[in-house]
């Protein structure tokens, strides 16, 4: 499963959501990697303190179709119990494309049960039409204003309608970096998606991103689950 944390514009506290939801899954899960996604400013390595690696040995892997998953892999750093993923700095932002990032996420599918990825805001690098594109579930980020969820609201209608990411892969979480304007469920009616609410404070934050996490996988479970008595009853001959 692969799973985004994005938002409209910045300082909606994304990165830390993204780091707090993947240390919560490995409570569940043990096959977990967080993938930093954010080009030229990235901050995963600063909130694990790992040291960020330029990564030309990947975009020459693509490039010469040598092995791309050895190349990742080299990247590959376990802190916490999660394995991570360190961003795309400036260097690696002036040559990495799509089919880059690509390359790099189809390795971590294959490797890992779940990809966390943090990606940049906004609708405008590589890395988050990639991330964007492959991800079963969206979490779009956003402060409690009514700025911050008019802009999410208008980016994912782009996304849904240029990019073809079905709306029914988002989920909003309204993040308490500032004064609260607007509550979960009045957040909830505007964007149309599920909406979860992140109280102000480290204690907090592990809590409200723990709930979202059993929910997702309950959810995650429920589905496998009706795919399964969906195909045993087509076994039977029942539509």
């Amino acid at each position: 499963m692969v799973i985004s944390f994005w938002s409209a514009g910045g300082g909606t506290g994304k990165t830390t959501l993204a780091a707090a939801f993947a240390l919560a899954l490995k409570k569940y899960k043990k096959d977990i990697v967080l993938a930093d996604f954010k080009e030229v400013t990235p901050h995963v390595h600063k909130y694990f303190g790992i040291e960020l690696r330029d990564k030309s040995n990947i975009y020459e892997a693509v490039e010469n179709g040598s092995s791309i998953a050895e190349a990742v892999n080299e990247h590959l750093q376990k802190k916490q119990g999660i394995w991570i993923l360190s961003g795309f700095g400036m260097n690696d932002f002036a040559k990495f494309e799509e089919k880059h990032f690509s390359a790099v996420l189809e390795v971590l599918k294959n490797e890992f049960e779940h990809v966390v990825i943090d990606t940049s805001a906004g609708i405008f690098f590589s890395s988050t039409y990639t991330a964007l594109k492959n991800s079963d579930v969206i979490f779009a980020v956003a402060a409690p204003s009514v700025w911050s969820i008019e802009d999410t609201a208008q980016m994912i209608d782009f996304v849904s309608n240029r990019w073809g990411v079905e709306k029914e892969r988002f989920k909003a979480i309204l993040n308490a970096v500032d004064k609260e304007e607007i509550d979960a469920s009045t957040a909830e009616k505007i964007l149309e998606i599920k909406t979860f609410n992140v109280r102000y404070g480290p204690k907090n934050i592990i809590r409200d991103v723990s709930k979202i996490a059993e929910f997702l996988l309950k959810k995650d479970t429920e589905r496998v689950i009706d795919i399964k008595k969906a195909e045993e009853a087509k076994s039977f001959g029942i539509n």
